[in-house]
């Protein structure tokens, strides 16, 4: 008798498919760490949904019994016909984040979701997202997070509150790397400039390595590597 058995949904005890592991990136992420390629062309693949229950999560067989309240709730069906669609796994996991308690993994889905907008070119939808993102992320004390909110920010035109921000982020102690970046934003910020750099764009030269950010907690990874050195 073999040892394997097979995955199944955590919200309702159907069979899925394993988890998507997306390949290493050989290019630099975005500002608001969106891996580079390959990665970055999979983003349509970050998000299981189950065929059964329509449950949505990174690994479907991750999830608690208690999301199933939030997958079978009249809120939750509504998404298939109010967002839009390349963006509806993201915004249906960060749903079940937000119901079951989970604010990081909530704004990491939501900045996701704001990628896919981005990639269907909706971009007043991908403002909205970030928006939210920003919401989620006020009052950050992670270097990390901040940084990654004032790309948020700037990229929602929101560029009074990023200036502002800049300001609360100019006022901490920070490494070299992470004043580079602040330094970039700034000039992004005044030029009114809503568009989407590397962070590459922002250091000094040698470059850093890519980074994945996907399946990885925000405080975590490259970024924070890279703010150590």
């Amino acid at each position: 008798m073999s040892g394997s058995s097979k995955a199944v949904c955590g919200a309702c005890g159907a069979s899925i498919r394993p988890a998507f592991r997306a390949p290493q990136p050989e290019i630099a992420p975005d500002l608001d760490m969106r891996p580079g390629e390959p990665a970055r062309s999979t983003l349509v693949d970050w998000i299981q949904t189950c065929r059964s229950c329509g449950a949505a999560a990174p690994d479907l067989a991750a999830l608690k019994p208690d999301a199933r309240e939030t997958v079978e709730s009249a809120e939750y069906k509504a998404l298939t016909t109010t967002v839009l669609e390349e963006t509806l796994p993201f915004r249906r996991w960060a749903m079940i984040c937000e119901q079951t308690g989970d604010p990081v993994s909530q704004a990491e889905a939501l900045l996701q979701a704001a990628w896919a907008a981005d990639d269907a070119a909706a971009m007043s939808e991908a403002s909205r997202l970030r928006a939210q993102v920003a919401a989620l992320w006020a009052g950050t004390t992670d270097i990390e997070i901040g940084l990654r909110r004032l790309d948020v920010l700037r990229r929602a035109g929101a560029f009074d509150e990023a200036a502002a921000w800049a300001g609360v982020l100019g006022g901490r102690a920070q490494e070299e790397t992470a004043t580079a970046i602040l330094r970039f934003q700034r000039g992004r910020i005044e030029l009114r400039d809503v568009g989407r750099h590397l962070i590459s764009s922002a250091m000094p030269p040698p470059s850093h390595a890519p980074h994945v950010s996907h399946g990885k907690r925000a405080s975590t990874g490259f970024w924070s590597r890279l703010l150590r050195k």
